[in-house]
């Protein structure tokens, strides 16, 4: 299994802007896998929960590195949210994973 994370500067869901206190984007491949798997950890400066869904997300690493795809909210507690990938993540770069 291939790995990376990056630290991000800004997230946005459904092109709404979430004020962070903190996120990591991590992305993992496997051998039999059509694309990389991926999720964001993100903690939110509002405890407001986001609701259930598939969401767009956008992301900004700290690097100035932009992603985009489709995730599945799989948590969402006390302003702590993980949206996991629902396909590919585009901005990878197949170096990457090396």
């Amino acid at each position: 299994m291939r790995h990376v994370r990056f630290d991000v500067a800004s997230l946005a869901v459904e092109r709404v802007n979430v004020p962070l206190k903190a996120a990591y984007l991590l992305v993992a491949e496997t051998d039999d896998s059509e694309h990389p798997q991926w999720e964001c950890l993100a903690y939110a400066l509002s405890l407001a929960p986001i609701p259930p869904g598939q969401y767009r997300v956008d992301l900004t690493s700290l690097d100035g590195r932009y992603f985009q795809g489709q995730a599945l909210l799989v948590r969402s507690v006390d302003g702590a949210h993980v949206l996991r990938g629902a396909g590919p993540l585009d901005g990878i770069n197949d170096t990457d994973l090396d």
